[in-house]
């Protein structure tokens, strides 16, 4: 019989601010008078960087159990997992049953 494995899904919400000058927003566009979208459009395009970040909330939008291949595909799927994907199947398992717990306890 295979193991089953618990899988929480969240979002994680922050508010970030951006601030630039009117003078540097004109000075993207010498053409035509300033307007404030552009500040939008320098935040769409990351050519500002973040003024500061808070953190609101996490939530919680799926709880599900999987079988143990279903839990090793994640390694696969998630592509913040890329440097894992070549790690043995034991290795994946111990990181996910002991790994991030014994690190708490450091």
């Amino acid at each position: 019989m295979s193991k089953k494995y618990a899988v929480v899904t969240t979002v994680q919400t922050f508010k970030h601010r951006y601030v630039i000058s009117e003078d540097r927003l004109q000075s993207l566009n010498h053409e035509s008078p300033v307007e404030l979208g552009w500040a939008d459009d320098c935040v769409t395009t990351q050519c500002i960087d973040e003024f500061s970040q808070k953190y609101l909330d996490e939530s919680i939008i799926e709880s599900k159990w999987v079988e143990e291949d279903a839990v090793l595909e994640l390694f696969e799927q998630d592509s913040e997992l890329d440097y894992l994907k070549d790690w043995t199947k034991e290795k994946k398992l111990a990181y996910i049953n002991y790994g991030l717990l014994l690190d708490r306890k450091k």
